[in-house]
């Protein structure tokens, strides 16, 4: 709506980062007490993590160059990995760690894709019932808004079963997240008017319907794991939710050499 409006030298698009990283920020250092997580390691972790997720997009976007630029669907997929690096490199439980983050991801994206609104970007199909785009001048469907109140409903959902859990989820709220907002990612994108790249799909359906895939075979993973406690019992190290990762694995390598 308002793609040129500039306020301290940055367009209202671009202040959707600060807002999303701002508010992110402050739920982080509310809830990760929650996870008994310091905000030292909050710190450290995420410095870690922007990098990764830099050079992850990067990548991804030398693949996929001019469908959808610079965006932070392409590395959901991988965020778990960089998750349990960051968490080998200033040993933290990885299953803790990723489940205290996977709210925030979401949060993130619903704060973000608000302001998606005020560029004109990420735009649905031409309605007339839309909102008025300054860039394509014409009524489009605001699917932008659409998709931050669903991914802000599936945040609330998150934090409240994780509440009811008593925040021992074991590993399922990533799980959760990459089912639900996969598939609410997937759905939305029929409304984008997106540059289609194969059989009328656009490139983030691929990879939010990846992440769907992800998530569902993530929870079916836990659902055997659930009816199989012998299997836990017996690696009962690998799926600590109290000891660092790098811990862990001094204390395999060590239990390896013994038992040779």
């Amino acid at each position: 709506m308002f793609p040129f409006f500039k306020f301290l030298g940055l367009t209202l698009y671009y202040w959707g980062y600060v807002v999303a990283v701002l508010v992110t920020a402050m739920v982080a250092a509310w809830y990760r007490k929650k996870y008994d997580i310091t905000a030292l390691q909050v710190f450290f972790i995420t410095v870690i993590l922007l990098p990764l997720i830099f050079i992850s997009i990067k990548i991804t976007g030398r693949f996929f160059d001019g469908y959808g630029g610079f965006n932070w669907v392409r590395m959901i997929c991988f965020i778990p990995l960089f998750v349990y690096l960051a968490c080998i490199a200033i040993d933290t439980p990885f299953i803790r760690t990723c489940d205290f983050f996977a709210p925030h991801v979401v949060l993130y994206n619903a704060v973000d894709h608000a302001f998606c609104i005020f560029s004109g970007c990420c735009h649905g199909y031409p309605s007339a019932f839309g909102i008025w785009n300054e860039r394509q001048h014409a009524y489009l469907f605001p699917v932008q808004l659409f998709e931050a109140a669903t991914s802000l409903l599936i945040f609330f959902y998150m934090i409240r079963y994780a509440k009811k859990k008593k925040y021992d989820t074991r590993s399922i709220s990533y799980a959760q997240f990459l089912l639900l907002f996969g598939s609410t990612r997937t759905f939305w994108e029929f409304f984008r008017d997106n540059t289609e790249v194969r059989w009328q799909i656009s490139t983030f359906q691929y990879y939010s319907f990846a992440a769907f895939l992800l998530g569902a075979i993530w929870i079916g993973i836990l659902f055997y794991l659930q009816k199989h406690p012998e299997f836990v019992k017996k690696h009962e190290l690998l799926f600590s939710n109290d000891i660092g990762e790098f811990t862990k694995i001094k204390m395999l390598l060590r239990r390896r050499g013994s038992d040779r």
